[in-house]
């Protein structure tokens, strides 16, 4: 472990307890969030996911499927845009919240508890699949299902090969990771996946980079 990622999981200790929000608001909308799914007010890639989320399916209503989708803060948020969204998860505590928040705020959520698509339709596709995976290359601390990546990054890997088998042929992904989760690796498992990256832009977060990555079929997948 490297002195970054030991002060980095000693940090996230001690600011737990200061930086907790049960309640908050985004967008406008008012979230909460239960015990034992992930708090976007603690890890706020998050929010940063959402926000970007919210700018790439833009205006014109889409069909939108969200892989993982913790309390439910992105799918709300889209389907009070216009979109037509599915929310999978496979945590039942993270279904029920994410159902809470959208009755909450009158969204109309199809929330599915799932490992990946496998309870979807398999002729069931999307104009736009967005996932946050679990990316972190070593077990932290705590939340171990929503942040560890597993073994060579096979969270990331699963996610993608969902992510493909819902989109349509000119669909798009948007795939969230970190400098953490090793760039080569990441751009390695995007390609086996066979997917490639057609725009990478990189936030800075609490002197982490993190990299969206929107995706698109190869021309011969």
């Amino acid at each position: 472990m490297t002195i970054q990622s030991s002060l980095r999981r000693t940090a996230v200790r001690v600011l737990i307890p200061i930086l907790h929000r049960r309640n908050f608001r985004f967008a406008g909308t008012q979230f909460s969030v239960d015990e034992g799914v992930l708090n976007p007010t603690l890890f706020r890639a998050s929010l940063i996911f959402a926000r970007e989320c919210r700018r790439l399916a833009g205006e014109k209503s889409s069909d939108i499927l969200e892989l993982g989708c913790g309390c439910g803060l992105t799918s709300v948020v889209l389907t009070l845009d216009g979109h037509r969204v599915t929310a999978i998860d496979n945590s039942l505590p993270a279904i029920r919240n994410t159902r809470a928040n959208a009755q909450t705020s009158n969204a109309n959520v199809r929330a599915v508890c799932s490992d990946w698509d496998t309870a979807l339709k398999s002729a069931l596709k999307f104009d736009l699949v967005v996932t946050n995976p679990p990316f972190l290359p070593s077990r932290p601390p705590m939340l171990e299902q929503a942040l560890w990546g597993g073994p060579d990054l096979e969270i990331v890997k699963a996610a993608l090969a969902a992510a493909k088998r819902r989109i349509r042929p000119e669909g798009r992904i948007l795939l969230l990771t970190s400098e953490q989760s090793g760039r080569s690796e990441v751009l390695g498992a995007i390609e086996t996946t066979g997917l490639e990256s057609v725009n990478n832009s990189v936030v800075r977060h609490w002197g982490e980079r993190l990299h969206l990555d929107l995706l698109a079929l190869f021309p011969c997948s």
